[in-house]
């Protein structure tokens, strides 16, 4: 048997149900927390679970001293609901890899999406962001650019979820970029890839840019698990200790 639904989520089904019908639109007032527990027939702590529950979802706006209304939930919202599982994965390392997969898919789709539909004004916008890009001088710089670069990408498709996405996994996976560096990519490679990315989106050729992404995040995520093996596993300590053996 399912275990027992609990108040609180009955109460938040029941205003749920009523946002979604249409009886409460965006911008309405709710009943007070006073009007529901007596509806309910229930306490104020119970009442504000149920209230938190939907602030959660997006659904409602509450601010200190004012009647909790509804509110429209956003991409940001979507993506804030996976914040918690995507920080377990990451304490994991087939979790790491599974973002890295899962940001690779994603990009490469970005990729694809820009060659076929970016217009004049999205290509010199991923223009300034390469250029910027190699134009840092100094690593906290070009990681700064690098990160623009992919975001302005993302811009491209014009779609909130799509942005919202794409900032998620870079803070998801914000260290790769320093491990990565600290393990041997150096900017010239990384900014040649992004020019490579760039020019097979400016020529409209979806194949090669496709290709162009995935070579580039293959490389990053190399670097990435090379810096963080153990130093007798990484390839300069195999070496000398193979030197050392003849």
């Amino acid at each position: 048997m399912a275990p027992a639904r609990k108040r609180f989520e009955e109460i938040a089904e029941h205003l749920e149900l009523a946002i979604f019908s249409g009886r409460l639109s965006v911008g309405d007032k709710i009943p007070s927390e006073r009007g529901l527990m007596e509806q309910f027939g229930v306490g104020r702590s119970t009442v504000r679970e149920a209230l938190f529950m939907l602030q959660r979802k997006g659904l409602l706006e509450t601010r200190p001293g004012a009647a909790a209304r509804v509110s429209r939930p956003d991409a940001n919202t979507l993506v804030d609901d996976l914040s918690g599982a995507a920080r377990h994965m990451l304490s994991q390392t087939d979790g790491v890899r599974d973002l890295q997969n899962a940001r690779t898919l994603f990009e490469i789709g970005l990729a694809r999406h820009a060659a076929k539909h970016a217009t004049a004004e999205d290509l010199k916008a991923l223009k300034a962001a390469l250029d910027a890009n190699g134009a840092a001088e100094d690593q906290p710089t070009f990681e700064r650019t690098d990160l623009t670069f992919h975001y302005t990408l993302a811009m491209i498709t014009h779609n909130p979820i799509f942005t919202a996405l794409h900032h998620a996994l870079m803070a998801w996976l914000a260290e790769q970029r320093s491990v990565s560096a600290r393990a041997g990519a150096t900017r010239s490679e990384i900014f040649e890839q992004h020019r490579a990315i760039y020019e097979a989106i400016a020529a409209g050729n979806s194949v090669v840019a496709e290709e162009a992404m995935e070579t580039h995040l293959a490389t990053v995520a190399h670097y990435y698990w090379q810096g963080v093996a153990p130093p007798e596993a990484r390839p300069e300590s195999r070496r000398r200790a193979s030197s050392q053996a003849m």
